[in-house]
Order: structure tokens, then sequence, then C-alpha cells
């Protein structure tokens, strides 16, 4: 009987005054009578004050133990991925010695003797954190030995002791097939003074460079171009940011209390604290998941805060579009203006955060964007729905929470930091997030459309994510 009434009800909202005051919002009875409004209900919602604090203090221990545990130790596979990024580095400022300064910088190539100190750091970071192997050590000493400018095969001996029988010929085997590493390739040319090798790998290993080189200047010209494109609509995009500070919410999520949207979102991310600690725990047990398993469980993880949230606060799908402004224009002109914005300030965050902050050894790289199953899992995952869950949860439901209360400004700072502190980066990668968020704040509320925050987001991850797949993760040959 509820769901025949339910159904048989027409919902009309009207406008709410900026204080968020609740003016006027029913449901008109079409035959079976008017039942209790179940949107003055969760409006009317009292939470008690210990409560929110009990919530609070659980994410509080969650997020102290990520960021002070003080563990020095690094998780199990990151020598792995620090490694593909060394490799792909060095490879990368060794093809790009000879080009101008110029077009390194827009490929992001450095020197190679800068690559290689970058590269020993990083190992020394592995080396401190317990995380290296033998493996790591022998790179170390390669790298070493070729900044020293000495003969790479014997110091490796005299340093590690005499290889394994074969190794040579493996070496050389997989560096003809395009598998080999950098480290391998300066391993293999000072030993074949002394044998020759099973195959020639020298033109594969100089088609892997130009590879390399290609990726990089292409994917990430790209980029820069879409920045340099969007510079056309800054000057309206400044201008519409300003007018968004006179912008009067209107509607049912223009009623929500502070405390409403807080709860709500406290609720939606420990829910998600919970079912991604479980899923990690499952994912240990089972090492040989099927990659589209993978992606599957990643994406439960990824969209099940966002249900809750959305289940707390609306009772049909067409009010939650209507409400958080889903069926507005992806203003185009706007994203790109921000997204050229968003690149300036990364620069200068990058000169003056990049060089001091304690960045991971694996660079922020994933071992499980590599392949053409990674490309599928970061395409799904980080350019698709981290954006559409992300710009819900936090833009649409906390930031408009806080502005109800505290006006544009402070919303977007207090719920960017929010959105800032569940991202575990470093100094540099925080103040990237922060900034971040307080542009999609201002975009939000500049136009009304939570698809435009959406479009921002999923441009800017694909931006990033996309190049860091093709010149580290894609398969050479």
């Amino acid at each position: 009987m509820k769901v025949r009434i339910f159904k048989n009800l027409r919902f009309s909202c009207k406008k709410f005054t900026h204080s968020g005051d609740f003016r006027a919002i029913s449901y008109e009875p079409t035959s079976l009578g008017s039942p209790r409004n179940p949107y003055r209900t969760i409006l009317r919602r009292d939470y008690p004050e210990p409560f929110i604090a009990l919530l609070a203090f659980v994410l509080g221990i969650w997020l102290w133990d990520h960021y002070f545990s003080g563990s020095d130790t690094y998780a199990p596979g990151t020598e792995e991925i620090a490694l593909v990024k060394i490799d792909r580095d060095l490879r990368l400022a060794d093809a790009m010695h000879g080009d101008p300064a110029w077009l390194k910088w827009i490929a992001g190539a450095e020197e190679p003797a800068l690559a290689r100190r970058h590269a020993m750091e990083a190992l020394d970071k592995l080396a401190k954190g317990k995380a290296m192997s033998e493996a790591g050590l022998e790179v170390r000493t390669i790298l070493q030995a070729v900044d020293d400018g000495l003969p790479v095969a014997p110091v490796l001996t005299q340093t590690l002791g005499s290889r394994p029988p074969g190794q040579f010929e493996t070496a050389s085997k997989r560096l003809r097939k395009h598998d080999g590493t950098w480290w391998e390739a300066h391993w293999v040319e000072s030993a074949e003074l002394d044998r020759k090798p099973a195959e020639p790998w020298h033109p594969a290993y100089a088609d892997d460079l130009q590879q390399i080189r290609a990726r990089a200047v292409g994917a990430r010209g790209f980029v820069w171009l879409t920045g340099l494109a969007g510079l056309l609509f800054l000057p309206m995009t400044l201008r519409r940011t300003f007018h968004a500070f006179r912008a009067r919410p209107s509607g049912y999520a223009a009623a929500w209390p502070m405390r409403l949207g807080l709860v709500v979102f406290l609720v939606a991310t420990l829910a998600w604290i919970g079912f991604t600690t479980t899923l990690e725990i499952g994912i240990t047990a089972l090492p040989d998941l099927p990659p589209l398993a993978g992606i599957l469980l990643d994406s439960a993880a990824r969209v099940l805060p966002t249900v809750i949230a959305l289940a707390l606060l609306f009772r049909r799908p067409s009010h939650i579009v209507r409400s958080l402004g889903l069926n507005r224009g992806f203003a185009p002109g706007l994203v790109f203006g921000w997204t050229a914005l968003l690149m300036l300030i990364d620069q200068v965050l990058s000169q003056t955060l990049g060089a001091s902050s304690a960045s991971e050894p694996g660079g922020g790289l994933s071992a499980g964007d590599a392949g053409l199953w990674g490309l599928v899992f970061a395409v799904v995952s980080a350019c698709i729905l981290a954006p559409l869950s992300e710009e819900i949860l936090y833009r649409g439901i906390l930031f408009q929470s806080f502005r109800n209360r505290m006006g544009l400004l402070a919303g977007a700072v207090l719920s960017s930091g929010i959105f800032t502190i569940l991202h575990f980066y470093d100094g540099y990668g925080l103040a990237s997030v922060w900034i971040f968020g307080v542009s999609c704040a201002f975009l939000y509320s500049a136009t009304g459309s939570l698809a435009a925050t959406i479009a921002l987001h999923m441009l800017y991850n694909s931006l990033i994510k996309l190049p860091e797949w093709l010149v580290y993760h894609a398969p050479l040959g």
C-alpha cells in the first residue's frame, strides 16, 4: 500500500531563501490523500552532538593511523612499481638527452645525471624502509657505477659477486624482445666486452627509447595544448566565478542543515572504510584474482559511499538529478577555463612544494595500471567512477550543506579540506588536491551544475592518468 501511495504523489519544490529557511516543499496527492512528506522528515532529523562526535572520532582514528602510524615500511609491491618508474624515467632521460630544453620540459624529461640521482634517492628510501630486495640493490649498484663513470660489469661482480650462469644470455634476449630495462642494457653492454650476446639487442633497445620519447612528447604535449586552449576561456571563467559569490541557492538541497550533510558524509565514508578494509583482506587472500573481478570490486568500492549518501537524502532518482543539477549543461567553456587555471597553479606548487615534498619511491604509480587491463582499470576507476562518486559526495552533498550554513568561501574551504585529508599524498599532492576541491566548489556554485564539476574532474584525472599509462605502463615493442 505504501508503494502505491508513493507512486500517486507528485513532487513539487519551491524556492528556498538564501539563509536556507524552508519555504515550501510538498507532495500533492493525485488520488489517495496527503501522506506525510518524507523530505520534511529528513530535514527535521535531529542528530545529537555525541553521535556526530563519535562518527568523527572513528574517522579520526583511521586518518591518524594512515598519517601518523610511525611505520617506516612500505606496502608490498612498492619496490616493483618503483623500479618500473625508475626504468622509464632513465630511458626517457637518455632518449631526450640531445633535445632542446623546452621540449624536455613539455615531455617531463630530466637530464640523465639528474634522473640517476632521483632514482638513487628513491632506492635509498626503499632501503631505509626495509623494502629493497637484491634486485633493487643490483640496480643501485649499476646506477652508482654509471654515475661514477666506471665499467658496470666489474663493479657489479665486485660488489654482489658473479652473476648466475645464463643471466647474460637471458638479459640480452629480454632486451631483444623489448622486455629489458635500462640497467640490464648497461650491464649487458659492459659485459659484451668479454662475451658475445645471444642475440643482437641494440636496435630493439634504441627503438624502445624512441617509443618512450614519442609517447612522452605526444601525450604530455597534448596536455599542454589542452591547457593553452583553456586560456581562451579564462576571462569568462574568472568573471563567472566572481558572480558565484552572489548566487542564491534554491531547492531542496539549499535547505540541508550542515549537521545533516556532515552526518550523511560520515556514515557513508565509514561504510566505505569498512568495505574497502574487508576487500583488501579478501584480495590479499586471493592473489590470482582475475583482472575483471578486480575492476568490478573496485567499482563497487567507488560507488558505495555515494549510493549510501543518496539513499539517506532522496527517495527518487529524478529528485537527485534535479536537486544536484545533474540535468544541467556541462559548461565546457568553464571546464576548460578551470583546467587551464589549475595547470597554472600546479606549476607554482611544483616549483615551491614539489622539490621539498617527501614523495613515495613509486611516484604515485599503481601496479594495477600495468598492461591493457590496467588501462581499463585506470579509465573506469580514476577517469569515470572516481569523478562521478566524489563530486556527488563532496560537492553535491558536503559542500552544499556547508554553504547553506557558512556561505560559499567557508563552505568551499572546509569541504575541500575534508576532501584533501582523505587523499594520502605528500605536501605538494595535498595542496594540489585542496585547490582542486575549492575550484570544483566554485564551479558548482557558478553554474549550479554538478554535471560541470564531474566533467572537470573527469578531464583533470584523464589528463594525468592516460599520459601516465602511456609513458610508464604501456608495453613496448
